[in-house]
């Protein structure tokens, strides 16, 4: 008895990639952009941090702290060291939230993608969807394809990343503001510390008994200046710029995510759409038809919708199949 012949299977179509791989490299772009953790990287550099600090400077700057309080004591405080603390601690804590803003947005973009996908529609997308980033973006994508088919995010991108890198700019001034602060405790340090030694020569000119109040002066005038500078240099001159720059890489992160997932999953569907769009008026115009302004055609972008513009009822809804 011959053995059964196998039976032929059908031979691929090259031109309309099946749905299945659509969705393996979708979910594979996917996890690419969970790759990235933001609020693990910023706790991990600021415990890092914390304990470098603590390690190398944390006495220094306990005795700074001291050392303004005793000056203020003496009613010469100049309090610049407890500022730089606290100007300190109200950064590290607004990078906090940058960095956790820019985390939640992340996840929602992971999760978004995937809802887009599920529903298949953009439509239904923008309307079911929370705000985010990644969905302001498909909208105003969206917004400008029914006004131009013509469409391409690059001006949005630009304006996407500037507006957050603004957003986190607060963070990296208080670091700029931290060693400028150190620099004025510096100078005014340096200014006590003269008049505490003009008080010294005064007083053994004279055979006054005021010589150790006059060292005192001088000997805290250079504390000030001396633990101002430290801090001012460690505070805002390392710690907040490492964490600032560290907000500013995971900003630049999600935003090319976002642009990645656009320019793979949404543009090239708005595209298509565009390209039908145009060749149905082509058609229409040569048969000397033409569409009143403000009359809905069906089948377009936005079902149930008022639009002047064309769109074939196979339009940029399907995320699934890039032929029709």
């Amino acid at each position: 008895m011959p053995d059964p012949q196998p039976t032929p299977q059908p031979a691929p179509n090259p031109t309309k990639p099946a749905a299945s791989n659509i969705h393996t490299h979708a979910s594979q772009r996917v996890d690419r952009g969970k790759a990235r953790r933001p609020m693990l990287e910023w706790f991990f550099y600021a415990i890092g941090l914390g304990a470098l600090v603590a390690l190398v400077a944390g006495g220094f700057i306990v005795r700074a702290v001291q050392n303004d309080l005793d000056q203020a004591a003496s009613h010469r405080g100049t309090y610049v060291s407890i500022i730089i603390l606290a100007l300190f601690g109200f950064a590290v804590i607004k990078n906090f939230f940058d960095i956790r803003f820019i985390h939640r947005q992340a996840r929602l973009t992971d999760k978004q993608i995937n809802k887009l996908r599920e529903t298949n529609n953009i439509y239904v997308f923008l309307q079911s969807s929370e705000p985010s980033l990644f969905r302001d973006h498909i909208d105003n994508l969206h917004e400008i394809f029914r006004r131009d088919c013509n469409i391409s995010q690059d001006n949005l991108v630009t304006l996407l990343q500037s507006r957050l890198l603004a957003k986190t700019r607060v963070v990296e001034f208080c670091s700029s503001i931290l060693v400028t602060l150190g620099l004025v405790g510096t100078i005014i340090g340096l200014i006590q510390s003269a008049g505490g030694l003009g008080e010294v020569f005064k007083a053994m000119s004279g055979g006054d008994t005021t010589i150790m109040e006059g060292v005192d002066a001088a000997l805290g005038g250079m504390g000030v200046a001396f633990y101002t500078t430290l801090m001012g240099a460690i505070l805002g001159g390392v710690c907040l710029r490492l964490l600032s720059n560290l907000v500013d890489a995971n900003t630049e992160h999600i935003v090319s995510h976002i642009a990645e997932l656009t320019e793979i999953y949404i543009l090239p569907i708005l595209r298509r759409a565009g390209r039908i769009n145009e060749e149905h008026q082509k058609k229409l115009r040569e048969k000397g038809i033409g569409l009143p302004a403000g009359v809905p055609v069906p089948g377009t972008v936005e079902t149930g919708q008022t639009t002047t513009s064309p769109m074939p009822a196979s339009g940029p809804e399907d995320l699934e199949d890039g032929s029709h």
